[in-house]
């Protein structure tokens, strides 16, 4: 897969479905991705395998009342993906407007096996996702 491939691949990833429901881009995943979630908060951890990326991670994020994730660029190097993004979160009192960013590692076969997330406030989206609503 040639890196045009694997942007088209990520572009693709965030379009499946509404931001805050997971259940359409796990096709674009190998079966053992890994997924690092950063932070101090319910959500933070590293993932393993598509239950866990993929459901596991959404219904620890829930119940959300906004989860917004608006694509700014994604550029590519050999077979890892930046995708920056803006990042609206809302729980409750607590809210979050936030750039950030995900790392995607992709293998031979274009399927992401790796990702890692960025934010600009982390402590703002900890805020987040410890709140109680």
């Amino acid at each position: 897969m040639t890196f045009a491939d694997n942007i088209a691949v990520v572009r693709r990833f965030y379009e499946a479905g509404p931001p805050d429901d997971d259940g359409e881009r796990d096709r674009f995943a190998a079966s053992n991705v890994v997924w690092h979630v950063p932070g101090d908060n319910p959500v933070s951890g590293t993932y393993h395998g598509h239950e866990a990326v993929f459901s596991d991670i959404s219904a620890r994020m829930q119940p959300l009342d906004v989860w917004r994730i608006d694509v700014v660029d994604v550029m590519a190097n050999a077979d890892l993906v930046v995708a920056t993004v803006h990042l609206v979160a809302a729980r409750g009192e607590a809210r979050v407007e936030t750039d950030g960013a995900h790392v995607f590692r992709f293998d031979v076969d274009g399927r992401i096996v790796e990702a890692w997330g960025f934010t600009a406030d982390q402590v703002g989206l900890d805020d987040v996702f410890r709140s109680h609503g």
